[in-house]
């Protein structure tokens, strides 16, 4: 006999963080800029909620959050991507450094 028990996948995080000399204007420019990328990249969605830029898609959430001298990205892998976060690490950490210079 089992016990099937249902409920909310365990996520794992990912914590991405860039200085900036770009001011808060140009960063949110360039954080929309990131996130064309990473819908292009990974299908992911992204609104603006005050300074933060969530964003979501298949096994993927977080946000990108915008500060007058950093760029923070923070996301929550599902099981099935944390297998592969090195490679997603590694695209995204090339998309905001190649954004931010």
């Amino acid at each position: 006999m089992f016990t099937l028990k249902t409920g909310r996948l365990r996520t794992f995080g990912m914590r991405i963080r860039r200085s900036h000399n770009l001011g808060m204007e140009e960063a949110r420019n360039r954080a929309d800029r990131i996130a064309a990328d990473l819908k292009q990249q990974f299908s992911m969605r992204s609104a603006w909620r005050g300074d933060a830029l969530e964003v979501s898609g298949n096994g993927v959430n977080g946000q990108l959050l915008v500060a007058e001298d950093s760029i923070e990205l923070n996301v929550r892998l599902g099981f099935a991507l944390k297998l592969m976060e090195g490679p997603i690490r590694s695209a995204i950490e090339a998309t905001i450094d190649e954004e931010l210079a």
